[in-house]
């Protein structure tokens, strides 16, 4: 019977690390950047989430999650535990606790905490901090939403936070029609605003973010806002991802991640879709969708591709005056390689320049609401 329950328990532990093995986000680095995937916006037991803190870290860890930025709450539910008798009532100890397990498995952990007001002006992010204390107590003195969203942010502008207005479409708050307010405005040109959430999981993405980041060059970040286990919001079995900011970032520290974010080098992979800026986008795409060979035959020219990453290029063609002929739109799936067969334009005849272009849209890569990212890359026989 020891040996059947053994057995058992090691077919669990080996399905749940094949599981844990092919949700493994996989981004590879550009050119001139590490490509980091981060998850800006999370909570646990120390506002309203039901997890400890070291269990966004190992669910970051298992899921390939580079970096993660602790962001509870700050409102009155922390008292409830403090006068339980869980902690001493200090709201920096959800990451104190978080940053010792990241040093073990390698995820670097950011310091935050998310004030929550009504909308106008509704929840923000405060990212980088050194001490939420202060952030919590000059919100907490204020009756007013505005003032105390403003007290707050005033407190986090002190110890350098990069700040982000989260979830600007959440249907709870914006249930008709979403809205820049007039306090919106003026803590922008307080220059309190640095970032824009544009994917939240409560209510995925929003064009109009997108816009607004555009517009008024506001960094894009994007945040689960889990408060549950990660397993009971994703569908891990079926091979689901959860939505990552992608930071492009000198180096893996908490000092170079603040840089990137600073100069708006972030871009957002989410249900499969990339969404950022076009020189970041194209030279991800450069890393992601490598060429592995280009071979003669006969009248045709084979090139074949792999994509090293974890997202699915969309490529259609999008060539007005082609040189050559090839499939006209397929998508290229995570780890898998495929073959475009090139031939000249006239049926049975070969590709004549030594050199040619292949050029894509793809339809998965997004440079501005409905704007499609434009790829092309050169083929030498």
């Amino acid at each position: 019977m020891k040996r059947i329950s053994l057995l058992i328990l090691c077919l669990v532990c080996a399905g749940h690390m094949a599981v844990q093995a092919q949700n493994k986000i996989v981004i590879p680095d550009t050119k001139d950047y590490l490509v980091l995937t981060g998850d800006m916006h999370m909570h646990t037991i120390f506002s309203d989430g039901s997890v400890w803190p070291t269990t966004r870290v190992e669910e970051a860890y298992s899921e390939g999650v580079e970096v993660i930025c602790m962001t509870d709450h700050l409102d009155k539910r922390h008292k409830k535990l403090a006068n339980a008798g869980v902690f001493n009532g200090d709201r920096n100890y959800s990451y104190d606790v978080a940053v010792k397990r990241g040093k073990e498995l390698g995820v670097t952990v950011i310091k935050g905490a998310e004030i929550t007001r009504r909308m106008p002006p509704g929840h923000f992010n405060t990212l980088f901090i050194s001490d939420v204390e202060p952030i919590a107590q000059a919100n907490d003195a204020q009756e007013d939403h505005q003032k105390g969203m403003l007290a707050g942010l005033e407190q986090a502008r002190q110890q350098n936070a990069f700040c982000v207005w989260n979830h600007p479409h959440w249907a709870a708050q914006q249930p008709a029609e979403v809205k820049w307010f007039p306090e919106h405005e003026e803590i922008y040109q307080k220059g309190m605003m640095h970032g824009i959430e544009v994917y939240n999981s409560c209510d995925g993405f929003s064009f109009e973010a997108f816009q607004w980041a555009l517009d008024k060059n506001l960094t894009i970040i994007c945040g689960t806002d889990v408060h549950a286990p990660m397993f009971t919001e994703y569908n891990f079995p079926a091979g689901e991802l959860r939505p990552v900011t992608l930071i492009f970032a000198k180096e893996n520290t908490p000092e170079s991640i603040h840089e990137a974010l600073k100069a708006r080098r972030t871009a957002i992979f989410a249900d499969g879709c990339v969404y950022g800026d076009e020189a970041l986008l194209t030279a991800l795409l450069d890393a992601c969708f490598c060429l592995e060979s280009v071979k003669q035959k006969d009248y045709k020219t084979l090139v074949r591709f792999v994509n090293n990453s974890s997202i699915p290029l969309r490529l259609r063609k999008n060539d007005a005056n082609p040189v050559a002929a090839y499939t006209n739109f397929n998508v290229v799936y995570p780890f898998e390689k495929q073959e475009y067969v090139c031939t000249g334009m006239e049926y049975k005849t070969p590709v004549i320049p030594d050199e040619f272009t292949l050029s894509f849209k793809v339809e998965n890569f997004y440079t501005a609401p409905g704007k499609n990212l434009n790829y092309k890359i050169k083929i030498k026989k």
